[in-house]
């Protein structure tokens, strides 16, 4: 039902700013409470968006392969947090509860659109 090969690519794009989030905000500590919470639920969000619209298999595919990235890209937050020494132990639960249900909502939204765009291309061509 996950298409691993279009999971990995999220998953590295997710990943990716998620550690530089951490990081940035592990060397500029004002970053930590503006944008630490928003920034990784939106990194999360837009890497669901980008596997829903290269899947595009339906909802409850996209949703789920949404919710392992955001899974993922939480856990990688809160672990590159704890390497750095930030209190991720405040982090642990909501973080990572967050960061999944914003990347199956941003899977949604991605597979909405592949839908959207569909409608468009049969009705206006």
């Amino acid at each position: 039902m996950i298409d691993l090969k279009i999971l990995r690519r999220g998953l590295a794009v997710g990943l990716l700013f998620e550690v530089l989030l951490v990081v940035a905000g592990h060397y500029r500590p004002w970053l930590r409470p503006t944008f630490f919470l928003f920034g990784c639920m939106m990194i999360a969000g837009v890497a669901g968006i980008l596997y829903a619209r290269d899947l595009r298999r339906g909802f409850v595919p996209a949703a789920l392969g949404g919710a392992a990235i955001g899974v993922l890209c939480g856990v990688t937050a809160v672990g590159v947090s704890n390497l750095l020494g930030d209190r991720p132990d405040l982090y642990l639960p909501y973080g990572v509860v967050v960061a999944t249900v914003t990347g199956a909502i941003g899977a949604l939204f991605g597979q909405a659109e592949v839908l959207f765009q569909a409608y468009i291309k049969s009705r206006f061509r």
